[in-house]
């Protein structure tokens, strides 16, 4: 093998190293733009909170199913409904308007954070305020019913037992009759007194509720103060590129392989 062949065969030896080299750079260019693309919508994604805010709305809870897989179902023991159906349209409705991605890229100061919880808590108070009767789920005639032959059965057993610690023996049925005379005409009223009382109910776990998803708006308004997320997001892109270039730097010799020859 003549010098002539020698160096024909070294330079395609040399060609298909670059060539390799070239298409490995340029693979893990793409890897690293797909990560930080990932990333970029996985920081902005905000179903998340929302899902979360729409499931404590529904009254669920949080389940584990093992290795910490959770998931969000009804919970066992039978709950206060708290708001009716166009109750929980009404706040996703308001909280997808405040919680979404033009939020978190926005660039607010510490006040316009303030001056927006404000009137994002003054608008719910007002619209819980003025359309309670909607906002809130009804007792319907069922679940009337339901609570007072509870309270019906729990006021026999007093009676019965109140009759057994002055050591008589109750008479059941003759008792039993007497609690329904003293009924009689009242039905209609103590319906209406257990819509009140279960109303009064949801208004008080309405406070927590509106407690939590206040908090979860605040969060996201503090996400975007001084335009902290789009700032991030900066820093990943430019620390993404600084990354890509870094195989043609090390092909070069370093960062001043330049200054070699």
């Amino acid at each position: 093998m003549n010098e002539e062949e020698y160096a024909a065969i070294m330079n395609s030896q040399q060609l298909q190293q670059q060539l390799g080299q070239n298409a490995m750079s340029t693979q893990q260019q793409l890897m690293f733009q797909e990560q930080e693309k990932g990333l970029a919508e996985e920081q902005l994604d905000v179903e998340d909170i929302i899902m979360r805010i729409y499931n404590l709305i529904l009254g669920k809870q949080l389940v584990d199913k093992g290795g910490g897989n959770l998931e969000w179902e009804e919970p066992k023991t039978k709950r206060l409904k708290i708001l009716s159906e166009e109750g929980i349209q009404r706040i996703m409705q308001m909280i997808r308007f405040h919680i979404n991605k033009n939020t978190l890229l926005s660039n607010y100061s510490i006040e316009e954070v303030y001056k927006t919880m404000y009137n994002f808590v003054t608008e719910l108070n007002d619209l819980i305020f003025l359309k309670h009767k909607s906002i809130f789920a009804e007792t319907t005639f069922e679940e009337c019913k339901e609570i007072m032959e509870r309270d019906m059965a729990n006021r026999l057993k007093l009676k019965m037992f109140t009759y057994e610690v002055l050591g008589k023996v109750p008479d059941k049925a003759k008792l039993n009759k007497e609690m329904m005379e003293e009924m009689e005409g009242k039905i209609e009223k103590l319906m209406q007194d257990i819509k009140e009382k279960q109303l009064r109910e949801r208004i008080k776990e309405y406070g927590i509720l509106s407690w939590e998803i206040e908090q979860q708006v605040f969060s996201t308004l503090l996400r975007a103060l001084r335009g902290e997320e789009r700032g991030s997001l900066r820093r990943h892109a430019n620390f993404s590129e600084v990354r890509s270039i870094t195989p043609e730097i090390q092909k070069k010799g370093g960062l001043f392989g330049w200054s070699k020859g």
